[in-house]
């Protein structure tokens, strides 16, 4: 099974760095990200945070 007659790769897939690279730990940081925030970004959650905390100085 040679490489010269496969499918070429999907959009998400792609070769992984290397083991304690920085590229790694960028990518490993990219993925807990995910993991913990699902779909939503990191700014939506900020904003909702500095509101909150906004409004709980406001009514106290």
């Amino acid at each position: 099974m040679g490489s010269s007659g496969s499918k070429p790769r999907k959009a998400n897939q792609h070769h992984l760095p290397k083991v304690g690279s920085k590229e790694n730990e960028a990518y490993e940081a990219r993925q807990r990200r995910k993991e913990v925030f699902g779909p939503l970004p990191i700014v939506v959650i900020a904003v909702l945070v500095v509101v909150v905390f906004l409004a709980w100085i406001a009514i106290t």
